[in-house]
């Protein structure tokens, strides 16, 4: 019981951190993203081990990755060239991070290497193109709260798919790297995307109602798949949770999985359809 009670409240507050930033600006949302970034690549180093490494070029790499993570979110405040300094950032840090592999002295170099621009690609980027989302919706468009929009449809897939696997789950879905998710489960959570979908159709343009639930699915999907991927990244380090950050839920990485794979693929999906 007072497991649940911790966990709901951390969830609480949670979302509560995420809305409040959203409606306070883009802005605030981009700093939020950028904290994100610092913490969750921070705990993926501390996953993977490369934290324990304590030498000056390793110490010099983590700090190079959490501040290319950083930065790639805080590029996002210039609203005209987001897309040229964000290019520009990882064309640099490619650059400085293979040259500090030629000077790394670990007996895994290569892979280490492969981890440390991993975390800046699988964090990083995708977090900062939600900031991106969050600046580039953030006009007098019906899309102005796209990225609000977006949180809402991942927590209602969990709702969802939490809901409908309990009572009707029967199928596993991946039981390979998560036993507990089931197919009835997945199409839950889509049933309840495709219903938000609808939702901010009539809300917001009726017209464009395909395009909504379009939306829906895509978030549906690239949930699911963003939290199976960290699902297989535990499993191969052996640990249930990323880490210890959030009482009751984890570590970051356990909270913001799916919106690593739901971001740049609304992002990519946004930009083409013209909700953007």
């Amino acid at each position: 019981m007072k497991n649940i009670v911790t966990r709901t409240m951390s969830g609480i507050v949670y979302v509560a951190l995420i809305v409040c930033a959203l409606l306070a600006g883009a802005n605030w949302f981009t700093a939020l993203m950028a904290l994100f970034a610092l913490l969750a690549v921070r705990e993926f180093q501390m996953l993977t081990g490369d934290a324990s490494v304590q030498s000056p070029v390793t110490l010099l790499i983590n700090t190079v990755d959490i501040a290319a993570a950083i930065a790639l979110c805080l590029a996002t405040l210039d609203d005209v060239y987001y897309i040229f300094f964000d290019t520009y950032l990882l064309a640099s840090y490619l650059i400085v991070r293979i040259v500090l592999s030629l000077y790394d002295k670990r007996a895994d170099t290569f892979a280490a290497t492969g981890r440390s621009v991993l975390s800046v690609l699988y964090i990083g980027l995708p977090l900062s193109l939600a900031a991106m989302i969050a600046h580039t919706a953030g006009g007098q468009g019906i899309s102005r709260h796209l990225m609000l929009i977006i949180f809402i449809m991942i927590w209602l897939n969990d709702t969802g798919a939490y809901c409908v696997g309990c009572t009707l789950g029967r199928h596993r879905l991946c039981e390979r790297l998560s036993p507990k998710k089931s197919w009835e489960g997945f199409w839950g959570g889509m049933l309840f995307c495709i219903a938000a979908g609808l939702a901010c159709a009539y809300s917001l343009d009726f017209d464009k109602w395909l395009l909504w639930i379009g939306l829906g699915i895509v978030v549906s999907v690239f949930s699911t798949w963003g939290d199976l991927f960290e699902s297989l990244m535990k499993r191969t380090m052996g640990v249930k949770d990323s880490g210890h950050l959030i009482p009751g839920h984890g570590g970051i990485l356990d909270r913001i999985d799916s919106l690593l794979l739901v971001a740049p693929a609304c992002f990519i999906y946004a930009f083409l359809t013209g909700l953007l």
